[in-house]
């Protein structure tokens, strides 16, 4: 029996990131990730007997056009805080083709690690890419 299905792979023109309530136009990269801390188990012998599993931590980046930043630290500052690093929230990132399947994950509680900026001769625009950790990556949210 022969089974058939699309291969088409998501493209950049699919994705779709909503921060604090808000889908993000400045948007130029999304990474994100699942890291499981694992060792192997030794005994007696010279092979390990098993794979011991322990905490899974999750971290990414977020690259932003600087409008998108400044937008972003004046939402911030309207809550009474100094920038968008003093606060943790929720990042939902779509895949949205234009035909196929929608797949949607929910970044939990993420947190800025840094805010860096900066430019040099020739730049066009200014990109900031915002690393972040978080609680939670949760996959294809219904």
């Amino acid at each position: 029996m022969e089974v058939n299905f699309n291969s088409n792979e998501y493209v950049w023109a699919d994705i779709i990131v909503v921060l604090l309530g808000r889908e993000v136009t400045g948007l130029r990269g999304v990474e994100y990730k699942v890291r499981s801390q694992m060792e192997a188990l030794f005994a007696s012998g010279r092979k390990a007997r098993g794979i011991q599993r322990g905490k899974k931590e999750y971290e990414g980046t977020i690259t932003l056009l600087q409008s998108e930043l400044i937008a972003l630290d004046r939402a911030a500052q309207e809550k009474g805080y100094e920038d968008i690093s003093d606060i943790s929230f929720d990042v939902i990132v779509s895949y949205v083709p234009a035909s196929g399947v929608v797949t949607t994950d929910k970044i939990i509680g993420v947190s800025f690690t840094e805010i860096p900026r900066g430019m040099k001769e020739g730049d066009l625009k200014m990109e900031v890419a915002l690393p972040f950790i978080a609680l939670d990556v949760v996959s294809n949210v219904l």
